[in-house]
């Protein structure tokens, strides 16, 4: 890159300041021994801008739209001044001001008169005075030798530079020689001046003050320490302000909804940008008891619709001061002492309650209720039947009890009258009657899809972030994101249960065999197999290579077809360890590979999270890692992939060529 030549010992040390990226100005031929030693190790590059430990460098993006984003979510700047025609407006010297004290240790401490007026045309009951005053009392700004602030003349770049230099903690004495052109040339070195084009005398906009301060936020001050940071705000990996963690540090809330939730929101809700799990939506998607957060900043509303029923298995530590509860064999942590009354020892609930969880946006409890008030269900499938002697006290009826699964791979127990019609895989949800569960049986309508390629819809409806989604399969059972459907074919027979709510939204789901992740994969190194349809004897025997560990494995009542087959395989297990299926794996070879997929120069395989990697010499296989064997001039790779289910790459085969 080449730069303009400067001459004099500016030059040197503006050069150095490039050159190391410094921290600090150049102000004499030893500045970098005279600056702070935080600064210069920052400067150097080898110290925390935080805590002076070691640490990578940041590199913020500086990006335009997140600065106004961020400024205006600090209340530094109102939406409107962020427009097209609100960016184009000049900024008078007063607003400056006010935007300097917000973003500096004094933003939470300003008054809102002041006793006298520093200025003869700043009155003392001005709405700015206040502001002007620290501004000034702290060098950011300054009058002129008339006494005069100027208060409703534009801000110049020049005013501009000198504010943000003095906040990021230099001071004149910093600088040699003419003051203007040494700030301006160390502005330029400290990146201040990023998506500022401005000549020093020119007249700011709200675009350009927006750039500026955004960038001082994200500059390490004189100290060594980014300025953003001695704020406490929070830096993402670039160095640039964590915008969303800004955003929903600073939410109101929560608010739980009901008849009269539009009440309980400080702004006009017909105005407001709402999110309903994520997702942008009408005010009319918010149903009574979701959980509402709210920026007036923003002029937005977060809607969250997590919940949990279930019986209330207990509270902890104990429930004279319960911080947390456990329902249907998960804990969640209580959100304030209202919701640890409830369910304390002079609270409303008890354990064994069938109850309903409210989580808040940090996944705590933020409000609870009885699930028939709730109008809630729980939804899952029948995993056994059976009739026994009641568990009621003083009671040796026997009475008839199913055992489900829920979407959340919970299992409940629960008295029915008649056991017949509920075969295992029957989809039922449970209602509430008074706090008693009542098993109803459901019918499902058959759907065939593919799941959309960002995972929000499938079969024409809608999947929230929210969904809960289970895989069972093979007596085992794993919870599933939704973003790991993206993309998958779906039919009727991968589908045991499903729940759509007004909103034509499937809010719970559990499949079987569509992902391939409640199985394992390994090995196969051996099978011998019975089959006997005239004497109805079925079973195997299967020699397994797992993870690099042998096992063996039998199945009672089945065989696969697997007897002489040698290789990759995907195994399922039964909660016993019994072998309820054994497939073989479909394969490629690969002709290009990295750490996250294979491909034969047609399709591209992702691989799957723990994919066995073996070394195979003759008849023996070895397990190792997929960075030792990934030169193809040195290895012949094979991968196998579950084809049948989520078409990942479960198993790879290399051989030394």
């Amino acid at each position: 890159m080449r730069r303009k030549k400067l001459r004099g010992p500016l030059a040197v040390l503006l050069a150095c300041a490039l050159i190391i990226g410094s921290a600090f100005p150049a102000s004499a031929a030893q500045a970098n021994e005279s600056a702070p030693a935080q600064a210069r190790a920052v400067a150097n590059g080898t110290g925390d801008q935080q805590t002076g430990a070691s640490q990578t460098p940041t590199a913020p993006t500086y990006n335009q739209e997140l600065a106004r984003r961020v400024l205006a979510a600090m209340g530094v700047v109102t939406n409107s001044q962020t427009t097209k025609k609100g960016l184009q407006k000049k900024v008078t010297r007063r607003q400056f001001s006010k935007m300097l004290v917000k973003l500096s240790p004094y933003k939470n401490k300003v008054g809102t008169t002041v006793k006298t007026s520093m200025y003869t045309d700043v009155k003392k009951t001005d709405q700015y005075a206040p502001y002007i005053r620290i501004a000034v009392e702290n060098k950011w700004m300054k009058g002129n030798l008339k006494g005069k602030f100027r208060p409703k003349q534009a801000v110049t770049l020049q005013e501009g530079i000198a504010a943000v230099l003095a906040m990021l903690g230099y001071e004149n004495t910093d600088f040699q020689g003419s003051l203007s052109s040494a700030k301006h040339s160390f502005y330029k070195a400290l990146k201040l001046n990023k998506n500022i084009t401005k000549k020093a005398g020119a007249k700011l906009t709200y675009k350009d003050v927006i750039n500026l301060l955004y960038n001082m936020l994200v500059t390490p001050g004189k100290s060594g320490e980014v300025y953003g940071r001695t704020l406490g705000y929070t830096l993402d990996a670039n160095g640039d302000i964590d915008y969303l963690t800004l955003v929903f540090d600073k939410l109101s809330g929560p608010v739980i909804a009901g008849k009269d939730w539009r009440s309980q929101i400080p702004f006009n809700v017909s105005t407001a940008t709402i999110y309903v799990d994520g997702s942008k939506a009408d005010a009319d998607r918010i149903r009574e008891y979701d959980v509402l957060y709210y920026s007036k900043k923003l002029n937005s509303i977060f809607v969250y619709q997590d919940r949990v029923t279930g019986r209330l298995n207990g509270v902890a530590p104990d429930r004279y001061k319960p911080t947390a509860v456990t329902v249907s064999g998960t804990s969640y942590v209580l959100a304030d002492q209202d919701i640890a009354y409830a369910v304390s020892a002079m609270g409303s609930y008890n354990i064994g309650d069938y109850v309903t969880l409210l989580l808040g946006k940090d996944g705590q409890v933020v409000g609870i209720g009885g699930a028939a008030v709730l109008n809630s269900f729980i939804g899952g499938i029948v995993l056994s039947t059976e009739e026994k002697v009641s568990g009621d006290k003083d009671s040796n009826e026997v009475k008839k009890y199913i055992t489900m699964l829920d979407t959340l791979g919970e299992t409940h127990e629960y008295e029915v009258d008649d056991l017949k019609g509920f075969s295992e895989n029957t989809p039922v949800e449970i209602s509430f009657d008074n706090g008693k569960p009542v098993v109803n049986k459901v019918t499902l309508n058959r759907l065939n899809g593919t799941v959309s390629a960002d995972a929000s819809s499938y079969a024409g409806y809608k999947l929230p972030e929210s969904i809960r989604i289970l895989e069972y399969g093979s007596g085992s059972h794993s919870s599933v994101d939704r973003n790991r459907l993206a993309g998958l074919t779906i039919n009727a027979s991968n589908i045991l249960y499903y729940h759509v709510n007004a909103d034509k939204e499937i809010t719970d789901l559990i499949i079987r065999g569509v992902t391939g992740d409640s199985y394992r994969y390994g090995i196969l190194l051996s099978a011998t197999e019975v089959s006997s349809p005239g004497t109805m004897t079925f079973m195997g025997t299967y020699s397994y290579l797992i993870d690099g560990e042998n096992g063996v494995g039998n199945s009672n009542g089945q065989t696969f077809g697997m007897q002489g087959y040698v290789g990759p395989a995907q195994f399922g297990f039964d909660a016993a360890g019994m072998i309820t299926s054994v497939r073989a794996l479909g394969y490629i070879s690969v002709t290009s590979v990295t750490l996250t997929e294979v491909s034969n120069g047609k399709n591209a395989y992702a691989i799957a999270d723990g994919a066995g990697v073996y070394l195979k010499k003759g008849s023996a296989y070895y397990l190792t890692e997929l960075s030792k064997v990934m030169s193809l001039s040195n290895y012949e790779l094979t991968a196998y992939y579950d084809a049948a289910t989520g078409g990942r790459v479960r198993v790879i085969v290399a051989k030394a060529k």
